[in-house]
């Protein structure tokens, strides 16, 4: 069914979205997560797409941010994972949720751990997908987005996820994000500001590429062979006779062209260029 108010918005930068989260979080990841608890966690898919009326109902922590509302469902057997991990036994079998009550210790973790997603997520939001080739935006101040409450409904419509494997049991995970309207709102506005800075950047007339392109040349003035006993010979003060002399003008050790060599106010330039 045709969803009115999606017209004109830029759905079909949804799934180029969800990749740069999904690397923003395996960044999160390297210098948290793994590299605290060489747990070895790593992004293995991402996808955004309208939730379905059928789905298994899950736990959200939900968190305000400036734009609306976050939820993050963090599944159960990666926080036990990770308290596994904290205590000293991540090399034990991972323990089944529904074997094990709820702890406080527990709650704290998921709640935070979905707090630091929350953050990145509203981050990514704001900055949007910057274009190649055109200059980003001024990084905003980083958004507050505290724990608001628990529920057992998405907050919105539209649901991130991402998919986490570890690297050594290939044990998956995955995580659920859940904006609601004012989320989704101000990300479609920033992923069509994107559009636009691309638009420009384009229409933009830029340098011809041999303005743009800067090489380093070379002048070899002279090559001349001398019998190993001349050389020996030289002494401070020698001179060495050499014709008139003609450049050779390189690009790393490439020719290009000759060129002669002219003295002007006591300097030396090159003139009458001819390709090699």
């Amino acid at each position: 069914m045709l969803d009115p108010r999606t017209l004109g918005r830029p759905m079909h930068l949804l799934g180029a979205f969800a990749e740069r989260f999904g690397a923003d979080v395996s960044e999160l990841l390297r210098q948290g997560l793994n590299r605290r608890y060489a747990i070895g966690l790593q992004v293995d898919g991402t996808g955004m797409r309208q939730r379905q009326h059928n789905e298994e109902p899950v736990r959200w922590n939900v968190y305000a941010c400036p734009s609306g509302r976050i939820g993050m469902a963090v599944p159960r057997a990666l926080v036990l994972k990770l308290l596994l991990y904290r205590y000293g036994g991540g090399e034990a079998a991972p323990v089944e949720p529904g074997a094990v009550a709820v702890t406080a210790s527990e709650e704290r973790l998921a709640t935070r751990l979905g707090q630091q997603l929350a953050l990145a997520l509203a981050r990514r939001i704001d900055a949007g997908l910057p274009p190649v080739g055109v200059a980003a935006e001024p990084a905003l101040a980083d958004p507050a987005v505290p724990f608001h409450s628990e529920s057992a409904l998405p907050t919105g419509l539209w649901q991130l996820n991402l998919t986490l494997v570890e690297a050594d049991s290939g044990q998956r995970h995955e995580l659920r994000f859940s904006l609601d309207d004012g989320c989704m709102h101000r990300l479609l506005d920033r992923l069509g500001r994107g559009r636009t800075l691309a638009r420009e950047g384009a229409a933009t007339p830029g340098l011809p590429l041999a303005s743009r392109l800067k090489l380093r040349l070379t002048a070899r003035l002279v090559q001349q062979r001398l019998p190993l006993g001349a050389i020996l010979d030289l002494q401070p003060g020698s001179v060495l006779p050499i014709p008139q002399p003609t450049a050779v003008v390189l690009v790393k050790d490439s020719p290009l062209f000759s060129a002669s060599v002219a003295e002007h106010k006591g300097r030396l330039w090159l003139t009458a260029f001819q390709d090699l």
